[in-house]
């Protein structure tokens, strides 16, 4: 079996029929930190399984931007176009540098309509990316800065698959849509309950367990999701190293 088919949670759930027709198309790209996946209204004519690292989808406007959904070896960049939507207003960045396997999206869509195995697992992701940004809204609308950062940040240590995750404060801040004072107070607030320690350019969670109360209901949820979908391979292995 290839490394890749281990490392992209969709791909790995594939038979190998699905896994032998799609490494026709496939080709390995490497990214660095701020490389731009997807630009707002580009023609996406390529989509990424991600294998390693961290990306943002964001959404920008009056000179500011924010997070609207977060995507690492648990999916893929480019959902929108599964649906038919070829463009969007949304830039798609790289916040940890990685790498993916990149496919046409044209073959990608002819070969999920003759392979019902392939549909339906880009499907189960194409919903679990629409119930995330649900969960974004309603957290960056409804909750602290303190309890939108521990969610983050258990967003990206699952993805990332460790405890350390290499962001600086102005670049968490730039994601949740708010000041670096906030993030930086809630930083310290996260700290005195010893649940992470922030040191420059890096956060490293010290007790998930209460790191997942202070989260809340959102970040639940979305845990929840992955098992029911059979993608919790970058959740719970996540889960279990950190713990």
């Amino acid at each position: 079996m290839s490394h890749f088919i281990q490392s992209n949670a969709i791909l790995g759930r594939l038979g190998p029929e699905c896994r032998t027709r799609l490494l026709r198309h496939l080709q390995p790209v490497s990214f660095s930190v701020d490389d731009v996946l997807i630009s707002p209204g580009q023609v996406i004519d390529q989509i990424f399984f991600v294998e390693k690292g961290l990306t943002s989808v964001v959404s920008e406007g009056d000179g500011r931007q924010s997070e609207v959904a977060m995507i690492g070896p648990e999916g893929l960049v480019g959902y929108s176009a599964l649906l038919g939507v070829y463009s969007t207003p949304q830039k798609t960045l790289v916040q940890i540098g990685g790498r993916a396997q990149r496919i046409p999206t044209a073959d990608l869509c002819r070969e999920a309509e003759q392979m019902p195995e392939l549909q339906q697992a880009l499907m189960f992701f194409v919903n679990d990316m629409m119930l995330q940004i649900s969960d974004s809204c309603f957290a960056n609308a409804q909750q602290t800065v303190e309890v939108r950062l521990a969610r983050w940040l258990l967003m990206a240590s699952d993805r990332l698959g460790a405890a350390d995750i290499p962001l600086t404060h102005d670049r968490i801040a730039t994601m949740l849509g708010c000041r670096r004072a906030g993030v930086t107070m809630s930083m310290h607030l996260l700290e005195g309950e010893r649940t992470i320690r922030a040191t420059r350019g890096r956060i490293q969670i010290q007790d998930r367990g209460k790191l997942e109360q202070i989260a809340g209901s959102a970040y639940k949820r979305s845990v929840s999701r992955a098992s029911e979908n059979g993608t919790a391979s970058t959740t719970s292995p996540a889960a279990q190293v950190i713990s």
